[in-house]
């Protein structure tokens, strides 16, 4: 297991090739899309947040759209059929924005990421229709790999979904910077070598990323 403070990092020579970022709970504004959904169902957040997590699994590892919301209305007692597409481009969208303060992280990022030849990357356990929303995005256009858990049939902290990443940049995990909310997910990336860290804000993000040199001190 890597220790959370590097001891080997230059401001300028980086002890990694790439930075790989979370969306939910990390890039993602950081309310979420639960209050947004609940308000259009006229619901209370808690309310729904009982019944919305349970089923996400399978959402996120490519089940359809129809299924995981009949299966939200089912634990609410209602009909959701009539409403499921409606109800997704809302919830899409919001795990798709970003927070004020990630989206200023990754405006400073992405300058020295581009000098320094290194890659940038976003791996997220998210539904296909969050990466449509994602990729149409113009904050993804800097980024040179977006993995999805519904695209690859694989959600962290399963190691295919890492191995994916480190297929598609071309990299070791040892060469890996990581991001992510959950401390399974950390431990996960880890356990393949990765430079991986509990999200604590863009603050503590951007104390590890001037450690490993890819933002200068």
């Amino acid at each position: 297991m890597q220790s959370d403070s590097p001891s080997t990092s230059s401001p300028t020579a980086p002890w990694v090739s790439a930075v790989v970022f979370d969306i939910g709970g990390v890039l993602s504004a950081p309310e979420g899309a639960l209050p947004a959904v609940a308000a259009a169902l006229g619901l209370p957040v808690e309310e729904l947040d009982r019944v919305y997590w349970h089923p996400r699994d399978a959402y996120d590892l490519g089940g359809p759209l129809a299924e995981y919301w009949h299966a939200v209305g089912a634990g609410l007692g209602v009909d959701l059929s009539g409403r499921a597409v409606e109800l997704d481009e809302v919830d899409a969208r919001q795990w798709a924005t970003l927070g004020s303060a990630a989206q200023a992280l990754l405006e400073e990022v992405v300058g020295p990421v581009r000098e320094k030849g290194l890659q940038l990357a976003v791996l997220s356990n998210a539904p296909a229709s969050v990466e449509g929303v994602v990729r149409a995005s113009t904050w993804s256009d800097p980024f040179d790999l977006l993995v999805f858990s519904a695209a690859v049939g694989a959600a962290k902290p399963d190691p295919a979904i890492y191995e994916a990443v480190e297929q598609g940049l071309g990299l070791p995990g040892e060469q890996l910077l990581f991001f992510d909310d959950r401390p399974v997910n950390v431990e996960a990336a880890r356990a393949r070598g990765w430079r991986a860290h509990v999200w604590q804000g863009a603050d503590g993000a951007r104390r590890h990323l001037v450690e490993a040199g890819v933002l200068p001190g």
